[in-house]
């Protein structure tokens, strides 16, 4: 994605009511959700925020924030593969770094009832952020027995990064996350996605809400796309990724 699809998310953040880090914790702290993503040209993404007027989550005088995410997976791509193939038990594990502070975490995702995204995650070493600790792992099979009734896979190594800029959006019923300047990296590999785009995901405890209607009021579907997934099929390390070749498409990498 462009540097022009990061100026222009700030530009309209620059304009629009704050919120703390609290206060987006308390309205729409959403460990537990349902996410809905698209793929916007920036002409969209402006008619989107004219019509639902939302605040902007402000830390330290700044409203867009550099993320920087690790993936692991096993050498076979198992995790990867589950989400191929749609399994109803599905996961990722991840370590994910706030550039800006140098917070990082050690987070799990799972496939809940109905669609639903868990997110559970905790304080992870920044000098780690490319690796697992036992901590981590110990974690993680916790986690993971909890929800499924079996530990992680091993081994887990890492598999991609991805690196962008994002800007957090608050209605009364949805929390929107703005993605911009997306990079994938694994090895010696690096694909940048192209375009005027911003990818959009929308948070919320139910399927339905403010966002989703107003986006599908103005004709604007929504898009199949894993960071994640895609960026393995993008980079050439993953076979059988036809569902995400759409967005890689609009993405402009494919």
């Amino acid at each position: 994605m462009s540097g022009r699809g990061t100026a222009t998310v700030a530009a309209v953040a620059k304009g629009l009511p704050t919120l703390s880090l609290a206060e987006v914790v308390a309205t729409s702290g959403l460990m537990s959700r349902t996410d809905r993503k698209y793929v916007l040209p920036l002409n969209d993404f402006l008619a989107v925020t004219e019509v639902l007027s939302p605040r902007c989550l402000e830390i330290d005088g700044q409203r867009v924030f550099g993320y920087s995410s690790t993936y692991f997976d096993t050498p076979d791509l198992a995790i990867y593969r589950a989400h191929r193939q749609d399994r109803r038990r599905r996961f990722k594990i991840r370590t994910r770094t706030y550039t800006d502070s140098a917070d990082t975490y050690c987070e799990l995702k799972v496939s809940g009832k109905r669609d639903e995204t868990v997110k559970v995650r905790r304080p992870h070493p920044a000098e780690a952020a490319h690796g697992l600790t036992a901590t981590a792992l110990a974690f993680l099979d916790d986690a993971l027995t909890t929800a499924y009734g079996r530990p992680a896979p091993r081994p887990l190594t890492p598999a991609l990064v991805t690196d962008y800029r994002r800007t957090t959006l608050v209605t009364a019923d949805a929390r929107i996350t703005c993605d911009t300047s997306l990079v994938w990296r694994s090895g010696s590999r690096s694909l940048a996605a192209g375009g005027d785009l911003v990818l959009l995901e929308v948070k919320s405890s139910s399927e339905r809400n403010s966002v989703t209607e107003a986006l599908a009021k103005l004709r604007i579907r929504e898009q199949s796309v894993s960071k994640y997934c895609a960026g393995l099929v993008a980079l050439g390390l993953a076979t059988g990724g036809n569902r995400w070749r759409p967005a890689l498409r609009r993405l402009g990498v494919a």
